[in-house]
């Protein structure tokens, strides 16, 4: 996160509606759409994060940074390492009631791409967003969540109900001949006989 976070890359002039992201481990570039216009009204998908970015001072080019507290640099701003930023992030878990022990940078990440998997999202438009250059990496991240088993569970309900209802038309459509025949003609059995 700190330093793949950069001003420019944020609602730049040739991007405004877009953040450019680069992977921590791939060094992949994924340009990651921040909100959408249709009909006039635009929709923020992130609207409470750049809430938070909103209040969040420019101190360099990163948007990830921290002032140094102490020693001959006092004053100047340095991109954070990811254990300084795992061990505040370990400092405020704490003085919240509830958060689990396990709640990590790392459990944050792997959070979100189980929502990804959770919102039913095809291994080409994950990969899209999370910047992974294989399928089988982006798949080493999807958990077995219930939500997924609900999903999966549902579409197939829904394929098995579709199923016996296309059954039930072909075996009400599997009609005899004689039957077809009374369909496919305007006249009765009796004015077909009648006419002999």
């Amino acid at each position: 996160m700190a330093g793949f976070l950069t001003w420019p890359d944020y609602r730049s002039k040739n991007w405004p509606h877009a953040i450019r992201i680069e992977h921590h481990k791939n060094k992949a570039l994924v340009w990651h759409p921040l909100e959408e216009t249709l009909d006039g009204e635009t929709v923020k998908f992130y609207a409470e994060a750049e809430d938070v970015l909103g209040h969040l001072p420019k101190l360099g080019v990163p948007m990830i940074m921290r002032r140094i507290e102490k020693g001959e640099c006092k004053g100047h701003a340095k991109v954070w390492s990811y254990p300084g930023m795992e061990k505040v992030v370990q400092q405020m878990r704490k003085k919240i009631d509830g958060v689990s022990k396990l709640f990590t940078l790392d459990a944050c990440r792997h959070g979100g791409m189980t929502e990804l998997e959770e919102a039913e999202l095809t291994d080409g438009q994950g990969r899209a967003l999370s910047g992974h250059k294989t399928a089988q990496a982006y798949r080493g991240y999807a958990k077995e969540t219930m939500m997924r088993a609900l999903a999966a569970t549902r579409k197939r309900h829904a394929h098995l109900l579709a199923q016996k209802e296309l059954d039930q038309q072909n075996a009400d459509g599997a009609a005899s001949p004689q039957d077809e025949m009374q369909q496919t003609t305007p006249m009765s059995k009796t004015s077909v006989g009648s006419q002999r």
